[in-house]
């Protein structure tokens, strides 16, 4: 959240003023973590937040309290407490399509010499729920719980693709209030993707994601929790040709898509 979180709230607050300020605060908090992951004291806390001080500090003392957090005393600074996957793991235990779809996914990242990944999009983030690679496969190699940008990644722009066209312009115009660096480098190219997913049937990503990787995203009609099932394939730039993705990549991905689809009992 490039936001500052005292201007998000007041901003959701208009929408719903119900919406609960400190709890906004303590998890916003904890995502600083997940966009660095690794100890950080109160000052640099209250700077990533632009929240006072003090206030950060009452925060990280209750989170540490309830066991979210964890402290070193010799540096003065927290970082995440395995408590925190406690909180994923219910989602993860109702998720039995991941037994359905592991082997497909290993096999298609054997075939192609990369890394297939399954995942979920909450407004400017895709959250990666398993990811299977070949022995060499990618310089990236999300796991199981890694945060994307919906902008950047293959995976992302076909979640892009299931929105209305008033639901895509509202994302949009918060990435560009909230990420304004990243609109600028990608938003032509996730209209583009958006404009010709109904055609081809899935987006590519061409190196935005960083690390030199490639890929393409397909959405599923496997919906958790509300929530489509994103699948993509990656592999490194250095590895393909001029079309490869398009004409070899997105097509094995979608099949592969398709006999997971069927393993969990859709139709064609």
């Amino acid at each position: 959240m490039n936001t500052p979180v005292e201007q998000f709230i007041a901003e959701r607050r208009l929408e719903d003023p119900s919406f609960g300020g400190l709890l906004a605060k303590g998890f916003a908090l904890l995502r600083c973590f997940i966009d660095e992951p690794q100890p950080l004291g109160n000052g640099e806390l209250a700077q990533r937040l632009q929240l006072p001080r003090a206030t950060v500090s009452r925060i990280c003392r209750t989170l540490f309290e309830l066991g979210y957090l964890d402290w070193d005393p010799k540096l003065d600074k927290y970082f995440v407490s395995a408590q925190v996957l406690a909180l994923g793991y219910p989602y993860l235990a109702g998720l039995q399509v991941r037994h359905l779809a592991r082997p497909l996914m290993q096999a298609l990242a054997d075939r192609v010499e990369g890394a297939v990944s399954m995942g979920v999009a909450h407004r400017l983030d895709v959250t990666y729920l398993l990811s299977c690679t070949h022995n060499e496969g990618t310089p990236a190699k999300p796991g199981v719980g890694a945060v994307r940008s919906v902008m950047r990644t293959a995976m992302g722009r076909a979640f892009l693709c299931t929105l209305s066209k008033q639901e895509f312009g509202k994302l949009m115009a918060s990435a560009k209030a909230e990420r304004p660096e990243e609109y600028e480098a990608c938003y032509d190219r996730v209209c583009h993707n958006v404009a010709h997913y109904p055609k081809r049937g899935f987006a590519i990503n061409e190196g935005d994601a960083g690390s030199g990787v490639h890929g393409a995203g397909v959405y599923s009609r496997i919906v958790y929790l509300n929530r489509p099932l994103l699948f993509n394939c990656a592999l490194a730039g250095s590895q393909l040709r001029r079309g490869t993705l398009e004409r070899r990549i997105a097509p094995m991905l979608m099949e592969m898509v398709r006999a997971v689809e069927a393993a969990a009992g859709l139709q064609r």
